[in-house]
């Protein structure tokens, strides 16, 4: 499966939408509680949530192939 087929699929970028809030919801309370800002914490939970859904997306698809050639 190429990325760009992967990079448009709608569940891809809602996984993605909502890892960056929830990367930008950590960032935030991490910069309230310690007063510094974890910029490197953020880039690596964004790139966790991306590995993530690009696997995921890509099972999906073969399912949904595997399935439909059932």
């Amino acid at each position: 499966m190429k990325l760009r087929a992967v990079a448009e699929d709608t569940a891809f970028r809602y996984l993605m939408v909502a890892g960056v809030v929830a990367a930008a919801g950590n960032f935030v309370l991490t910069y309230v509680d310690t007063g510094r800002l974890d910029l490197v914490g953020v880039v690596v939970q964004v790139v966790f949530v991306a590995v993530i859904g690009v696997a995921l997306v890509a099972y999906w698809n073969y399912m949904e192939r595997r399935a439909d050639a059932e």
